[in-house]
């Protein structure tokens, strides 16, 4: 991420071993950034469990929690997954924790959810450098693009679309 973005109102500078919420979550590793966001890799300490924090620029956190569009539309997920009482593995990363985070640059809002893998992009930039058709076969890719078809049409059935 840019540097120029360490300023009032942009990113929450943070140090590895940083700790949030009265010391709940340690910060172990930087897992990587979006333009409104750094993802961290932390350490629950009371739950004792590793989880990953999504910390907003302070610009575009909310001045209430609450009002976060992010957490509203994990609160909608969330909720359909319990309503359609589902078998099926969550097509997301379960939300755990929110708080807000006050520091040099304003006051960010900090969402924790359960760790997850790495992402597409990534384990395809890794895939990039061996010969992908020695190393995926049709029926990993086919049961790949099924669960990304079920993820959207479970998205789609909570109400939720993407668009721009």
């Amino acid at each position: 991420e840019r540097l120029d973005r360490y300023a009032p109102g942009g990113y929450h500078p943070v140090v590895l071993g940083d700790t949030f919420c009265d010391g709940r979550y340690t910060i172990r590793h930087k897992l990587g950034h979006g333009g409104f966001s750094t993802v961290w890799l932390a350490r629950d300490n009371r739950e004792e469990i590793w989880v990953s924090i999504k910390i907003r620029q302070a610009r575009v956190s909310t001045a209430q929690l609450d009002d976060d569009p992010e957490l509203k539309v994990l609160g909608q997920l969330e909720q359909h997954y319990l309503d359609t009482h589902s078998k099926k593995a969550r097509c997301y990363a379960e939300p755990r924790d929110s708080f807000q985070h006050t520091g040099p640059n304003g006051t960010h809002n900090c969402l924790v959810s359960e760790l997850l893998g790495p992402t597409l992009g990534a384990v395809l930039h890794c895939l990039n450098h061996i010969d992908i058709r020695e190393t995926l076969r049709p029926d990993t890719i086919l049961r790949a693009s099924n669960q990304l078809l079920e993820a959207v049409e479970f998205i789609h059935q909570a109400g939720i679309a993407h668009g721009g």
